[in-house]
């Protein structure tokens, strides 16, 4: 009995001996390799796909592996060069807003809406939403500029249609604004800063342009002469018609403004 219980336990120590011998099991392999460059590969582990070995040939570059040195692209500079002319560059556009017939309102935005009027009709094309009049007087390029004068008329407020007996009539009230150059400084070649004028554009005057800028000969420095009417005390509108209350309506009109540009004479007999 004795020798049969040291064979069994002989036996049991053989069996240990050839577990601790054979390889544990494999724990879940890395189920995918990223290469995040080829010079110092880093590994990483996402679960979820295929274990898939990554040859030496098959490395992927990091997108910060290359800096893009060596590479060019190219832009344009686009000007038109003015020399000996005066020109008018750009005129604003004037958003009242709301106003009931029979008052008045200040400037709201420089943004207009003229969907379903006719351009060069019932719409003016030329305006900009910044409320920015420009001109450039090139003619001369010493202090000794010849001057010109700038108007403004403007037509009566119509709507989409075509019946003039529903135009109203209005006034368009400019403030005077500071001229100022590319610099933004005072086009003035003097201690007097120049201005704009004041003016009040009649639409029953049509006849009868407001003058909004005059510069005399040898007063302002060649270049640009520009003027912003962006703020709500830059202009004013007064809408004409009469107001009864009774009547709901709401209705879209628009005023043509037309600027004239005109030089003065370089030399005077």
């Amino acid at each position: 009995m004795m020798k049969w219980f040291k064979n069994v336990v002989l036996l049991l120590l053989l069996i240990s001996l050839s577990l601790s011998l054979s390889p544990l099991t494999t724990a879940q392999a890395a189920t995918a390799i990223q290469v995040q460059n080829d010079t110092n590969p880093t590994y990483n582990a996402l679960s979820g796909s295929e274990s898939t070995p990554v040859a030496e040939s098959d490395t992927v570059t990091s997108s910060d592996s290359t800096t893009g040195d060596g590479t060019t692209a190219s832009s344009n500079v686009s000007v038109t060069v003015l020399s000996g002319i005066l020109t008018l560059e750009a005129v604003p556009n004037f958003n009242f807003g709301s106003l009931m017939a029979n008052s008045t309102g200040k400037l709201k935005s420089n943004t207009t809406d003229t969907t379903g009027f006719t351009n060069g009709t019932t719409a003016g094309i030329d305006g900009n939403d910044d409320g920015l009049l420009e001109v450039i007087d090139s003619r001369n390029m010493t202090s000794d500029m010849p001057g010109f004068t700038l108007t403004a008329s403007m037509g009566p407020l119509k709507t989409i249609d075509t019946d003039t007996s529903a135009d109203l009539d209005a006034i368009l009230y400019l403030s005077a604004i500071p001229l100022l150059n590319g610099d933004q400084q005072n086009v003035s070649n003097s201690s007097k800063d120049l201005s704009t004028q004041a003016a009040t554009i009649d639409s029953t005057k049509q006849d009868a342009p407001a003058t909004v800028m005059n510069l005399e000969k040898g007063s302002y420095n060649a270049g640009i002469v520009s003027a912003k009417f962006n703020t709500p005390d830059s202009a004013k509108l007064h809408v004409g018609g009469t107001n009864n209350g009774t009547e709901q309506s709401s209705k879209k009109r628009n005023a043509v403004i037309t600027w004239t540009l005109s030089a003065k004479p370089s030399v005077t007999q």
